[in-house]
C-alpha cells in the first residue's frame, strides 16, 4: 500500500537496508526480528553466506536513525536514509526494511549523546535489566539526565533507557572534523572485526562502513559507499598520503572505485575492512591492493 512520505526512526540496535524484500534469505530472519538478533545472524554467516549477501544488503541503520518512509507493502517499508548521503538518491540511501523495526522518532531534549565503544547495552535503569544489547558505536540518542554513572536516553516510540557514561560522549553535530589521532584510534577499535557486506555496525562492517561510522561518531554525515567517499574532501596523490587520509582503491580493469581504508603511517600502511581477509586489519598492502591504490581524500583537522 502506498502512503504519503513520513519520518520514522529505527527502533532496534541495527536494521538492515535491503535491496528488496524478495532478496531476504531464511538465515536472515534473526536480523529482521524486533529486537534484532545481530549476533545470531552474524554467527550464521560463513564465507559462502557472506559472499551471497552481496546484492542483497546495501547498508545498516542504527538505533534512533531517522528515515523517510515512502511506501509500505506487506510489512516492509521502503525508505531513504538521510544520514547516509548517496548518489543513488538525493533524499538519502534507498532500500527496504521491516516496518516492525521502525517507530516514531525520539522526542528531542536539547542534548544528545553518542556511543563511543564498539557496542554497549541499553538498560531499564542504572545497572538494571538489559533492554537491548549490541547498541553500536556512533549511535546517537537524545539525553535526558544522568544518574549513578549512567545517562537516561529517549528512544524511538516514546520509551527511555540507560547507557553507561563510560561508553558515551557528548554529540556535536557538524562540529570540528576529527583529527588524525581520532580517526586512527577509532579505526583501531574494530581490528579483527568480521567483514560483512553492507555492515555499518560495531559488530559487522564492510570497507566503507568503517569511515562512515567513524565520521558519524564525530558529528558528520558522510556517504557509506566507497565510490561516494572518493568524492569527499581534498584530493591527495598516493605519494603524499598521510595518516588519517582515506585511501581510494580503483579496479584497474573496470575503473570503478571499490574499496577504501584509513591510512595509518609509513609506506602504504592502511587500516581497512578487507573482504579477501574477512576482517578489519592494519598493515602494509599486498601487491594487488598497492596496484589499485590510486589516490586519497583528506577530510580531517590537523
Amino acid at each position: 500500500m502506498n502512503e504519503p512520505t513520513r519520518t520514522m526512526a529505527v527502533a532496534v540496535s541495527a536494521a538492515g537496508l535491503w535491496i528488496s524484500p524478495d532478496v531476504v534469505r531464511p538465515l536472515d530472519v534473526p536480523a529482521l526480528s524486533t529486537p534484532a538478533g545481530l549476533r545470531a545472524w552474524a554467527a550464521a554467516q560463513g564465507p559462502d553466506e557472506r559472499r551471497d549477501l552481496w546484492g542483497r544488503l546495501d547498508s545498516q541503520l542504527l538505533l534512533g536513525e531517522t528515515v523517510l518512509v515512502t511506501e509500505v507493502r506487506d510489512g516492509w517499508a521502503r525508505v531513504n536514509a538521510p544520514l547516509q548521503p548517496s548518489r543513488k538518491d538525493p533524499r538519502g540511501y534507498p532500500g527496504w526494511l521491516p516496518l516492525s523495526q521502525l517507530a516514531a522518532p525520539a522526542e528531542p531534549t536539547g542534548a544528545q549523546v553518542v556511543v563511543t565503544e564498539q557496542v554497549t547495552e541499553l538498560r531499564d535503569a542504572p545497572d538494571g535489566r538489559v533492554l537491548a544489547d549490541d547498541v553500536s558505536y556512533a549511535t546517537v540518542l537524545p539525553a535526558r539526565r544522568r544518574q549513578d554513572a549512567f545517562t537516561e536516553v529517549v528512544l524511538p516510540g516514546g520509551g527511555t533507557g540507560w547507557l553507561a557514561d563510560k561508553h558515551l560522549d557528548t554529540y556535536r553535530a557538524r562540529g570540528p572534523l576529527p583529527t588524525t589521532e581520532q580517526l586512527v584510534a577509532a579505526g583501531r577499535l574494530f581490528l579483527g572485526l568480521m567483514y560483512l557486506a553492507g555492515g555499518t555496525h560495531g559488530l559487522m562492517l564492510d570497507c566503507s562502513g568503517l569511515p562512515h561510522l567513524i565520521y558519524r561518531r564525530f558529528g558528520h554525515s558522510v556517504p557509506r559507499d566507497a565510490g561516494d567517499l572518493a568524492l569527499l574532501g581534498e584530493h591527495v596523490e598516493v605519494a603524499e598520503l598521510a595518516p588519517g587520509d582515506l585511501a581510494v582503491f580503483q579496479n584497474d580493469e573496470t575503473g570503478d572505485v571499490y574499496h577504501t581504508g584509513i591510512c595509518t603511517g609509513g609506506e602504504q600502511q592502511v587500516l581497512h575492512v578487507s573482504q579477501p581477509d574477512w576482517a578489519c586489519l592494519e598493515g602494509a598492502l599486498g601487491e594487488r591492493r598497492r596496484r589499485h591504490l590510486v589516490s586519497g581524500r583528506r577530510l580531517r583537522s590537523e
